[in-house]
């Protein structure tokens, strides 16, 4: 994974030391404790399972690469007053870390990767729901088969089941990584404790439901093959039986080279890719090549939301759901 250049985040680390990460305390509506996400679909969990009682905020802003994301000074505004910030993990969004012990923070942080055993180094058994090609249904616990991909970059490894820092595109590993988000609330606010923990039972739930529903809609689809923008599809295309046939960048952040592009061209033109999907924070120009070069169709997909109609994880996972399927199925030897 990309992480922030050290010459790029050297004058953002500044300005957090010299300014507390915002140059003073802002009032917090309400008199509410606020809490802090990097990505939106984390924000949207951590809302559903604190409930009103806090302020939730997010750093990265809509339609920006987590994987290039350089914080400004407004983003590092975002974190002032905050007593529990919520990273993805696995190396997807390390630069938190740095940016806290800069403004000498005192906020707890919470890694939602390692609290379901994900990330290089981290799990001694591999995540919950992390079959390859199974039909197992949202109350199965897998084994210990594991996938196999891109190797790692700077820390954890793209398209790697139980590595890779994209657990939140399956909504069985997100219900899973509430119990532990409440706790960690629980832990900067121990009066308030038993909500917390009833909030992740009742949206755990609701999101098994929604498990259900994703797996109704993507059934047709079981072993279709698809060329995604940047390997952030591994947990979702397992859980719901899609096989990635390629990406355009396996290593989110660095530019795919020509040879590289050429080989995606050639098997497009053989008819081995399938439909390419791209993303509102990937750069369009490399995945335009490949669709005219290959005659390939695009469609896109979005693994970040927090725009309107994907605000919510909900309303994110069905965009998604619904763009696989009317993709797949349109493509050459996709209709039902």
């Amino acid at each position: 994974m990309k992480s922030l250049p050290g010459r790029a985040l050297a004058p953002v680390l500044l300005f957090a030391f010299l300014s507390g990460c915002g140059g003073g305390e802002r009032p917090v509506a309400d008199g509410r404790p606020v809490a802090v996400a990097t990505i939106a679909p984390l924000a949207d969990l951590l809302r559903s399972v604190a409930g009103p009682g806090w302020t939730v905020r997010t750093v990265i802003p809509p339609g920006t690469s987590p994987h290039v994301f350089e914080p400004e000074p407004s983003d590092l505004r975002k974190l002032v007053g905050a007593r529990l910030v919520v990273v993805a993990g696995a190396g997807y969004d390390d630069w938190m870390r740095r940016v806290l012990a800069a403004c000498a923070s005192d906020a707890h942080v919470h890694d939602a990767a390692a609290s379901l055993g994900i990330g290089p180094g981290v799990r001694e058994k591999p995540a919950a729901d992390l079959h390859e090609g199974h039909d197992h249904g949202p109350e199965d616990v897998p084994g210990d088969e594991a996938h196999s991909g891109e190797g790692g970059h700077e820390g954890h490894a793209h398209g790697v089941l139980g590595e890779d820092p994209h657990w939140w595109l399956s909504p069985v590993l997100a219900a899973r990584s509430l119990a532990p988000l409440a706790e960690a609330l629980a832990a900067v606010d121990p009066d308030h404790a038993e909500g917390y923990r009833q909030r992740a039972r009742e949206t755990a739930s609701s999101y098994v439901a929604l498990d259900r529903e994703l797996a109704a809609t993507l059934a047709p689809l079981r072993g279709k093959r698809f060329v995604s923008a940047h390997r952030a599809w591994i947990y979702f295309a397992d859980r719901y039986g899609l096989v990635e046939a390629a990406s355009i960048e396996p290593v989110p952040g660095r530019e795919p080279s020509p040879r590289a592009l050429k080989a995606l061209v050639v098997e497009g033109r053989r008819g081995r890719l399938g439909r390419l999907f791209t993303e509102p924070q990937f750069p369009p120009a490399a995945a335009r090549v490949v669709a005219n070069e290959a005659g390939l169709a695009l469609t896109l997909v979005d693994p970040i939301g927090g725009v309107p109609g994907r605000e919510t994880y909900p309303a994110l996972m069905r965009f998604n759901a619904a763009a696989f399927r009317r993709g797949l199925l349109d493509a050459p030897g996709g209709k039902e």
